[in-house]
């Protein structure tokens, strides 16, 4: 007799979201996990998302996110709240104002970013 068992496994929603020129709002408890492909976007993120990819250029980003991996150019992403912020691109500013962790992680192999603790 083989039994088979089957696990559930939890719900993951990735939103990739491909424009320009627009106004986005993102609910992190649907797509914990949000990717922005293109210029001049502004996105609010609602709650908390897992992760959040900027890899196009002069787009305003606020909320909060575990994780901001920003690769574009001339980005702002105002971080409500993070643990890991990595800014790959240039001429990026990233303000955070609170983490889970203290102050994040943060990696700037990037050129001309500014990453700061916001008042």
């Amino acid at each position: 007799v083989v039994a088979v068992l089957l696990c559930a496994s939890p719900a993951f929603a990735e939103r990739q979201i491909v424009d320009n020129n627009t106004a986005v709002t993102v609910d992190c408890k649907k797509d914990s996990e949000v990717t922005l492909v293109g210029n001049n976007l502004t996105v609010t993120l609602v709650g908390s998302c897992t992760r959040v990819n900027v890899t196009g250029n002069r787009e305003k980003v606020t909320g909060s996110a575990t994780t901001f991996f920003v690769a574009g150019s001339h980005n702002t992403i105002t971080a409500e709240t993070t643990d890991d912020i990595t800014v790959a691109g240039s001429h990026n500013t990233v303000p955070w104002k609170k983490s889970g962790k203290g102050s994040p992680k943060i990696a700037n192999p990037g050129k001309d970013n500014k990453v700061t603790q916001a008042p």
